[in-house]
């Protein structure tokens, strides 16, 4: 996760432009992002997608996977649950500003008058936090290790009890605000949220291994074997996650969605942009996602990124969205050995490959 505040790039932060970005990857840019992940000793998928919605994909490692691995999505996950919310809104059925008890009536959360939309999809609910649920002896808090519990029955539970504090809160990162969202958002469709992602992404973009986990659930896609990247974590009750985390696919699936977004086809440009709305004054914080100008090697002047993150069970993702060129950068990783770093930071490994895809730059 970004941290808050991102002082030692903010002397940098300028007016972004289109013509600081090349306009298409080339064979060069492709072999430049190998060469850096093999020296890295990444350990797993990269995608590079072009404007035109093609894509250039490869995977290293001393065991690589395949291309069409199955992997656990984690929190990107959040970033489909915000572009279902503003798909609602710019419908006119969902206001940013109206308190949850407007689409909940019956919601028993203490803040529910006052906890609006836009409170969820900033983090600044004052939801109750999962993360400090009991702890187990294996340091897991209960809140993920439930056998009883769902998305639905935590956000009319868990998720509803005495809250961290009164909306519009501190920032604080928490699984229960998607959570409640997804709920508010099957009781303004009529759909649950594992099928309105189904309808709305999965089918109409071809997402051909994407699907949602189920209660305590085996993943059965038509990837054979599934692996370790999508199968019932033994520490882990996937199914709680909904959509704060339970989405799972290939690195071409997130590719579909991405450039979808990317082009339009999803969210008006109106609404998408309030979604990738920030400042530096609020930590760059967008609706479940961070965009913020990034300083890469070879642009003349900062480059806008939208950035989600996941992480879950020993794996690492990173989803890089480039609004003025309509590229995408995704890292599906192992964890292990690389730091991807932080593209704000000036450097490290994700700095230097979106700094290939982006403005042609070798790493130094």
């Amino acid at each position: 996760m970004l941290k808050r505040v991102i002082a030692s790039t903010a002397a940098l932060l300028g007016l972004l432009s289109p013509s600081a970005i090349l306009a298409k990857p080339s064979e060069t840019t492709v072999n430049t992002v190998r060469e850096r992940a093999v020296e890295a000793r990444f350990d797993g998928v990269i995608l590079i997608g072009e404007p035109d919605g093609s894509f250039s994909v490869m995977t290293t490692g001393e065991k690589p996977v395949a291309t069409d691995a199955v992997w656990r999505w984690a929190s990107i996950t959040k970033q489909l649950s915000a572009t279902v919310a503003m798909q609602e809104v710019a419908a006119g059925r969902l206001d940013l500003d109206a308190p949850i008890s407007r689409y909940w009536p019956d919601w028993k959360g203490k803040n529910a008058s006052s906890i609006r939309i836009r409170d969820l999809l900033l983090h600044n609910s004052g939801l109750p936090q999962p993360d400090a649920s009991p702890a187990d002896s294996d340091g897991v808090p209960a809140f993920y290790r439930s056998a009883a519990a769902s998305p639905q029955t935590s956000a009319a539970a868990f998720c509803a009890g005495e809250p961290r504090a009164a909306a519009p809160a501190e920032f604080e990162y928490n699984n229960c605000d998607s959570i409640v969202l997804a709920e508010i958002l099957a009781r303004v469709t009529g759909k649950p949220f594992n099928m309105l992602v189904r309808d709305r992404f999965a089918r109409k973009l071809k997402m051909r291994h994407f699907g949602m986990f189920g209660l305590g659930a085996p993943v059965r896609t038509h990837v054979q074997p599934v692996g370790e990247f999508a199968n019932v974590d033994p520490l882990l009750n996937l199914g709680v996650y909904g959509a704060s985390g339970g989405a799972f696919g290939t690195v071409t699936d997130l590719w579909q969605f991405d450039k979808a977004l990317l082009s339009g086809k999803l969210v008006p440009a109106k609404e998408r942009e309030l979604m990738w709305n920030s400042t530096r004054e609020n930590g760059f914080h967008g609706f479940f996602q961070w965009i913020y100008p990034a300083p890469l090697a070879g642009c003349t002047e900062p480059v806008r990124i939208v950035e989600r993150q996941g992480l879950v069970g020993g794996i690492e993702l990173r989803n890089y969205l480039l609004p003025e060129t309509r590229r995408g950068l995704i890292l599906f990783s192992r964890k292990r050995p690389t730091d991807l770093g932080d593209p704000w930071e000036g450097k490290g490994f994700a700095f230097d490959l979106l700094s290939a895809v982006a403005c042609g730059a070798k790493p130094k």
